[in-house]
C-alpha cells in the first residue's frame, strides 16, 4: 500500500511538473512568439527608417542643385541688370553726343545760310 502511495503520489507530482514545464514551455513560446514578433516589427522599422533616410539624401541632394541652379540664375540676372545699366548708360550717353552733334550740324547750317547770303550780296555788288 506504500507503494501504491508512493506510485500515485510520484504519478502526482510527476504530472504537476509536466503540467509546470507545459505551462513554462507554453509560456516561453508564447514569448518566443512575441519577441519574433518584435524583431519582425523591428527589421521594418529599420527597412522604413532606411527607406525614409534614403529619400531624406535625395530631397537634400536636389536641394542643394536647386540652390546651386538659383544662385546661377541670380547671377545670371544680376549680370543681365548689369549689363542693361551699361547699355542704358551708353544709350543715355550716345543720345547727349547725338544731341551736340545736331546743334553744331545746325550751327554750320546756320552759317553757311548766312554765308550763302554774303556771297550772293557780295556778288551782287
Amino acid at each position: 500500500m506504500m507503494e501504491f502511495i508512493t506510485g500515485v503520489v510520484v504519478g502526482a507530482g510527476a504530472v504537476a511538473a509536466k503540467n509546470y514545464l507545459s505551462g513554462d514551455a507554453n509560456k516561453a513560446n508564447s514569448q518566443k512568439n512575441e519577441l519574433e514578433q518584435l524583431y519582425s516589427e523591428n527589421e521594418k522599422l529599420r527597412n522604413r527608417m532606411r527607406d525614409a533616410e534614403r529619400r531624406v539624401e535625395e530631397l537634400m541632394a536636389e536641394k542643394q542643385k536647386m540652390s546651386s541652379k538659383l544662385r546661377e540664375k541670380d547671377d545670371d540676372s544680376d549680370d543681365l541688370s548689369d549689363e542693361l545699366d551699361d547699355a542704358k548708360r551708353k544709350i543715355k550717353k550716345l543720345q547727349q553726343q547725338n544731341e551736340e552733334l545736331l546743334r553744331k550740324v545746325q550751327e554750320y547750317k546756320t552759317a553757311c545760310e548766312s554765308y550763302e547770303i554774303e556771297i550772293t550780296q557780295l556778288k551782287n555788288k
